[in-house]
C-alpha cells in the first residue's frame, strides 16, 4: 500500500495537483477491498468521515486510473466498477448477457500464462478478461420457456 501512496504522490506532484486527504482515503478504501467496488461503495464509505461529493470521487478515480493504480471495469451501460491494480494478477469476470449479473473469479493458470507471455514492443502492467454468456439461473429460465412453447 505504501508504494501505491507513493505512486499517487509522485503523480500529483508531477502534475502540480494537490494531495488531498480525500484522494488518499479513496485510494486506501479501494486497496483495502478484496474485490471490485463501485462509486456508490466509495461514496458510502467516505460519507461518514468526509463530506465528499460524487464529482470528487469520479475525478479521483480518473487520476488513479491515469497513474495506473486502479482499473475501470464496464460490464454494461449501467455498471461501472473499479479494482486495485496488482502486478501479475488479473481480474476475470463472468457476465450474464441475459440478466447482467457478473461474478469475479480467479485463475492462477491464466495469471501464470499472461505473466510468462512477452511482446517485443509492449509491456503488460495488468490484465482483465471478460467472459460473456448465460448464468445458471437464466439458463434454467430459458429451458423452461422452450418447454412451455413446445
Amino acid at each position: 500500500m505504501a508504494s501505491a501512496k507513493e505512486q499517487l504522490s509522485a503523480y500529483l506532484k508531477a502534475k502540480k495537483m494537490r494531495q488531498t486527504p480525500e484522494r488518499t482515503e479513496i485510494l486506501d478504501f479501494i486497496y483495502s477491498q478484496s474485490s471490485i467496488v463501485d462509486v456508490e461503495d466509495i461514496y458510502n464509505a467516505m460519507h461518514d468521515r468526509f463530506h465528499v461529493c460524487l464529482p470528487t470521487i469520479y475525478s479521483t478515480l480518473d487520476i488513479l486510473q491515469k497513474c495506473n493504480l486502479v482499473t475501470k471495469h464496464t460490464f454494461n451501460s449501467k455498471t461501472v466498477c473499479y479494482s486495485k491494480v496488482v502486478s501479475g494478477i488479473g481480474h476475470y469476470f463472468r457476465i450474464c448477457l441475459q440478466c447482467g449479473t457478473y461474478k469475479e473469479f480467479t485463475d492462477l493458470k491464466l495469471d501464470k500464462s499472461v505473466s510468462i507471455r512477452t511482446f517485443s514492443a509492449f509491456t503488460v502492467f495488468h490484465h482483465s478478461l471478460y467472459l460473456y454468456g448465460m448464468c445458471k439461473k437464466c439458463s434454467s429460465k430459458t429451458k423452461k420457456k422452450i418447454i412451455i412453447v413446445r
